[in-house]
């Protein structure tokens, strides 16, 4: 699967980004930031959050019709579900999304805790280790001091997600963001539900022992 210049070359995040913002003095906390765009806003999730950058591939659809959750897509063996984080957060109409519309959009495949709990074929365990965040575009890797994450001044129409903003030179600021809030404890659990129960369906439908595609 190829990359596009929206997508900086299926980036490991965990290896953290490029200085590039200037050299912290001695003593201070840094934190690396991911930067991305949702329409005319720009957002950013601590690197913690997130573990890789990748193009969208085509979707699968869930189970059940839920307007932030347009699919999911394999990950190895595992199934990953995709949130559209413009349409949780309200910044976007959800619309049914073709393929052609998945082109120029990568996913911040992030880590979650707790998505456990769902039995799937079999009985095995269906956890779902990884959520995937359909965002419009990915801007930068930066450093930033840990004081330099000043309190959020717009509305917190996304509830406990934004947690504060941070400077970005002449750029308009970055809004900060983490996942706790971006995907909170039930709806960790009622996801997973969802994928163990995507488990079952395609479990109904296997012959001679074929995965679903």
């Amino acid at each position: 699967m190829e990359t596009d210049s929206s997508v900086p070359g299926n980036h490991n995040m965990e290896e953290g980004g490029p200085p590039g913002h200037g050299a912290p003095a001695h003593g201070q906390a840094m934190r690396a930031m991911v930067v991305f765009g949702i329409g005319s806003r720009v957002y950013a999730l601590p690197v913690g959050d997130v573990h890789e950058c990748i193009p969208a591939p085509a979707l699968s659809p869930l189970p059940v019709e839920l307007p932030h959750l347009p699919g999911w897509f394999w990950l190895g063996g595992v199934r990953v579900p995709v949130i559209d984080l413009a349409v949780l957060m309200g910044l976007r109409a959800p619309v049914a999304l073709q393929a052609s519309d998945l082109l120029y959009r990568p996913l911040l495949l992030c880590p979650v805790a707790g998505m456990g709990g769902g039995m799937g074929p079999a009985g095995a365990q269906a956890a779902t280790p990884w959520v995937a965040l359909l965002v419009d575009r990915v801007v930068d890797v930066m450093q930033v001091r840990a004081d330099a994450i000043m309190p959020v001044g717009i509305d917190r129409g996304a509830g406990d997600c934004i947690v504060g903003e941070i400077e970005r030179g002449g750029e308009p600021p970055a809004i900060v963001m983490e996942m706790d809030g971006v995907l909170r404890h039930s709806e960790r659990h009622r996801l997973a539900g969802l994928m163990a129960r995507e488990e079952e369906r395609a479990a109904l439908w296997a012959t001679d022992g074929a995965r679903d595609v």
